[in-house]
């Protein structure tokens, strides 16, 4: 069997320390992070990458969850796609239950796996948008702290993938950018690897 995967960058960090020792995979392809600001343009990325990978394996496995706008994708093709059940890479990663019970802590709270705190708040800019308000004589970061306010919390959440420090001194320093008090938690990747075995069968 050869399986392709898809994901977002931002579990790079997890799924690279998976896949090592998953023999079936074949191919694997990440793609932009942030690509959920933009659902509809997020789900027609995917529509065109499946079947281009499909060509070449067996079965896809898909590093999203929902999305906003991915639910029910994995049925639209003749060959076995496989999208974890969970609403976003925050749930794969936390679980749904750890991350509701965040939200239920602080509605105002910022997610970061490592993947997030590796992009920063210069993403944030670029798929905002943001960067066009330099044109303007405005700053960019000023404008992204606005949308902002309603945030109190940063949560940075260990996955346990290697760099810990340097991803916790990213999480620290966006949380700094953006007024927020630092947590942390731990989490592992059982789901995430749960999801990628069924891949597998």
């Amino acid at each position: 069997m050869r399986l392709g995967v898809i994901a977002c960058t931002v579990l790079k960090p997890e799924l690279d320390l998976l896949l090592g020792s998953v023999p079936e995979v074949a191919e694997v392809v990440y793609l932009d992070a942030a690509l959920h600001v933009y659902p509809q343009k997020m789900l027609e990325r995917l529509l065109e990458e499946i079947p281009t990978m499909g060509q070449k394996v067996d079965a896809v496995f898909l590093g999203y969850g929902y999305c906003q706008s991915l639910r029910g994708i994995d049925e639209k093709f003749d060959f076995p796609v496989i999208l974890p059940q969970v609403d976003d890479c925050i749930s794969l990663l936390l679980t749904p239950q750890r991350y509701a019970e965040e939200v239920r802590r602080e509605v105002g709270t910022w997610f970061m796996t490592p993947g997030w705190a590796e992009i920063g708040a210069q993403l944030l800019i670029k798929e905002l948008k943001l960067e066009r308000a330099a044109r303007y004589g405005r700053d960019p970061m000023e404008m992204a702290r606005r949308l902002f306010t309603h945030y109190r919390r940063g949560i940075f959440i260990d996955t346990g993938v290697e760099g810990r420090e340097a991803y916790m001194e990213k999480a620290l320093a966006f949380c700094e950018d953006f007024n927020l008090t630092m947590e942390t938690t731990t989490a592992d990747t059982s789901l995430l690897a749960n999801w990628l075995e069924k891949a597998r069968l």
